[in-house]
């Protein structure tokens, strides 16, 4: 018997070593879908070699500040112990029609006060970063992450009676991205989170600083499916200096979001 108990404590001793050790983001892969309805602050200019281009505030000129809700995508893939990938996508399609109060110049071209314009705005966002947990606990994960950022922009500015102008510019680029996230999970259904991100770059003819966080609450009706609901903020700076266009991008974005997960 003397003998039996020291192999029993060496076999518990190697077993509790070899258990998987519980984490607050048990799960494999998760994929959140929502319903975006953010409000938005842009002001941009673009002119050419020749002209200097005039910030036009596009929610204010194009009364472009009315709220439309657009599709969300978060996802989550745990590669092993403490490593995972972290992806997001939203974009976001604005356009409207008004008649202007002022002279405007955008791209090189002048549109005069009580001409009947379109403005539009077009913006999309994807980020995929790798992540570390410093932290892994049943109940608490905080992790560091490293990655990237891809952003595109489209803007332009039509008049809609005789002469037609339309005047358009676009860019495209990316951007490291360093940033940290935590998540709580207090209970069996309960998890809180949020994270933070910022960077500057200096790519190629794009200097941009961006800015981003976010903040959610999710209740899991079963281990695999749950409901969502939280709030994103982004902020981007970014100045252009194109061989075509040399131009300011001062863009803020945030809102609400509500939508489903599902992991597994």
């Amino acid at each position: 018997m003397r003998q039996i108990t020291p192999l029993l404590l060496a076999g518990a001793a190697v077993a509790c070593a070899s258990a998987p050790q519980a984490r607050a983001d048990d799960d494999r892969f998760s994929l959140t879908v929502s319903a975006f309805r953010p409000s938005s602050d842009t002001t941009l200019s673009a002119g050419s070699a020749d002209v200097m281009g005039q910030a036009i505030d596009f929610e204010d000129t194009f009364s472009l500040g009315q709220r439309e809700t657009r599709p969300r995508l978060d996802g989550m893939l745990r590669l092993g112990d403490r490593h995972r990938l972290i992806f997001n996508y939203y974009d976001l399609k604005r356009g409207h029609s008004a008649v202007l109060d002022e002279d405007i110049e955008f791209d090189g071209q002048v549109f005069p006060v009580d001409t009947d314009v379109s403005g539009r705005f077009d913006f999309t966002l994807a980020t995929l970063s790798y992540e570390y947990a410093l932290v892994e606990t049943p109940t608490l994960t905080v992790g560091a992450q490293i990655g990237a950022h891809w952003a595109e922009v489209e803007a332009g500015v039509r008049s809609d009676g005789e002469p037609i102008v339309d005047a358009g510019t676009s860019a495209s680029g990316g951007s490291p991205a360093l940033g940290l996230r935590v998540l709580g999970t207090p209970g069996e259904h309960w998890r809180f989170g949020g994270y933070v991100q910022a960077f500057k770059a200096d790519v190629s003819d794009i200097d941009a600083r961006f800015t981003r966080a976010g903040v959610f609450a999710e209740y899991r009706f079963v281990k695999n499916v749950g409901v969502q609901v939280g709030y994103d903020w982004f902020n981007l700076k970014a100045d252009y200096a194109k061989t075509s266009w040399d131009g300011k991008l001062d863009l803020d974005i945030r809102g609400p979001t509500a939508g489903l997960t599902f992991a597994f």
